[in-house]
């Protein structure tokens, strides 16, 4: 089974390592990395996370207050230089407590660590009143007013965010439903489609034109998310012929 994970440290240099460990880890997917503890705590309120690689000393919002105020908490490896805050961090129940320079194989054993905690208690199945799939199927059914609407992966162009609703836009049609983006994230094939905002779900074959920091789809200018860009180009690298 594949973690989905995220890092959040505000040093540069230390995310980069962080996320180039990350990618040396096979059943490891990382989702995205910040810079800030705000940003994380947005993108963890509608994607599905398992893990968090987190830094302690950042600014607005350290690590630790970051768990003290979430409800819902995916496994946490914190990422630091300092050392006072291990009594701590068992408190917070925590997987492991790296310090800083981080070694591969230091870092390797955490992931182990969380790995085992997270499959242990990886649930059965999953179920939602919104939509129903299952892996062989291309499609999904969303709820479309009064009716219940079959959609195919294929005719889906991208996915605005709308607070607690999403518009699914087509060709020629746009649909709006109750759903979050997390709940849609777990569903949709990721070979298919990417956030590249927090307001927008794309799909990657209907990406017509890539401008700056924006890209085109059915004749939307939609924004590469700060967050994102990352992400995004290094996807975008892979997919280039030159």
């Amino acid at each position: 089974m594949k973690i989905n994970c995220i890092a959040i440290d505000d040093e540069p240099l230390a995310l980069d390592k962080i996320r180039g460990y990350i990618k040396r880890i096979p059943y490891l997917r990382i989702l995205g990395t910040f810079d800030n503890a705000i940003s994380g705590l947005e993108f963890i309120k509608e994607n599905p996370v398992d893990l968090i690689f987190l830094d302690i000393q950042m600014e607005e919002l350290t690590g630790i207050q970051m768990l003290e105020v979430m409800t819902e908490k995916p496994k946490v490896i914190f990422t630091t230089a300092y050392s006072q805050y291990a009594i701590k961090s068992y408190e917070l129940d925590v997987c492991d407590y790296l310090l800083k320079p981080i070694s591969f194989q230091r870092f390797l054993n955490a992931c182990e660590k969380a790995s085992n905690q997270i499959n242990q208690k990886a649930p059965t199945h999953r179920h939602t009143e919104a939509v129903s799939k299952t892996n062989k199927e291309d499609y999904i059914f969303v709820k479309n007013g009064h009716l219940v609407q079959k959609l195919n992966f294929k005719d889906i162009y991208f996915i605005e965010g709308m607070k607690d609703y999403v518009r699914i836009w087509m060709r020629d049609e746009k649909i709006m439903t109750l759903l979050t983006f997390r709940k849609l994230l777990e569903i949709l094939p990721k070979e298919q489609f990417l956030r590249i905002h927090k307001s927008y779900i794309v799909a990657w074959d209907k990406i017509n034109l890539i401008d700056r920091n924006h890209v085109l789809i059915l004749n939307e200018r939609l924004p590469i998310g700060r967050n994102f860009q990352k992400d995004f180009f290094s996807s975008i690298g892979k997919k280039r012929v030159n």
